[in-house]
């Protein structure tokens, strides 16, 4: 009898033990992340296989239609977790950036217009969402980009000043997040020169935040490359590298 149950204590510690999606993408693997949330197909997993997929889109991918290609995925998925959790406030939110990322890639108005609709849904579901107020923010930062100031105001309603508001908004509600204010310091940087100063303070601060999981780590050593050439006073050679490192600065 010992030796029977001995044996089954070795088989059973010999058997393969497969991580889960949200340990997989702690870890940084996220493609293997994305494989096992489909897999696991809960829908808490479909988000982190979303946003894992998003990840390497947006900060990985050096080609437009693979990226293309990587965020119709991460939109299928998250279309998958809101039929198995219809009220989830983050597939909402992720669902509303991949919508987002589309419409980036494509410039679409249309697209960028349901952007804002979905992000502003899941705030007067939650007015404390502070992920959802950041994206808020870049939402109005990255039309004010792509378009200019005066057709992102005209044709979609963009400001930057309501972008900086949101940010500051999302800091004050989730103030431990360094994903707010590596976010927040970057895309000052994309929006002007002149923002040097501020994005400096916001940059320094994501290093004084501790990161979660590998994309938290990502985010702190992307800002890190930049602090050094804004305390030399480089904010031109900043802005270059800040654009570079956002969300598919590498396309």
């Amino acid at each position: 009898m010992m030796r029977t149950i001995v044996t089954l204590v070795a088989l059973l510690a010999a058997q393969p033990v497969f991580a889960s999606a949200a340990t997989l993408f702690h870890d940084g693997r996220f493609t293997e992340a994305a494989t096992a949330g489909r897999a696991e197909n809960t829908a808490a997993s479909l988000v982190v296989a979303g946003r894992a997929t998003m990840v390497v889109a947006s900060f990985d991918t050096v080609d437009r239609d693979r990226a293309r290609a990587l965020i119709d995925a991460a939109d299928h998925d998250f279309d998958a977790a809101l039929v198995l959790a219809p009220t989830s406030e983050e597939a909402a939110l992720m669902k509303a950036q991949s919508v987002g990322y589309h419409g980036k890639l494509t410039k679409s108005p249309g697209l960028a217009k349901e952007t804002r609709a979905r992000i502003e849904a899941v705030l007067k579901q939650n007015p404390n969402n502070a992920l959802a107020w950041a994206s808020l923010a870049g939402w109005h930062a990255g039309a004010v980009t792509t378009l200019g100031k005066f057709l992102a105001s005209t044709v979609l309603g963009a400001s930057t000043k309501i972008a900086i508001a949101d940010f500051e908004t999302a800091i004050a509600k989730d103030p431990r997040n360094p994903i707010h204010p590596a976010f927040y310091g970057l895309t000052l940087l994309d929006l002007s020169t002149d923002n040097g100063a501020r994005a400096t303070q916001l940059l320094q601060a994501v290093q004084r935040l501790p990161a979660r999981d590998a994309y938290e780590n990502l985010l702190k050593r992307a800002t890190a490359q930049v602090l050094p050439l804004l305390t030399s006073g480089d904010v031109k050679g900043a802005q270059t590298l800040a654009r570079r490192l956002l969300p598919f600065g590498k396309l």
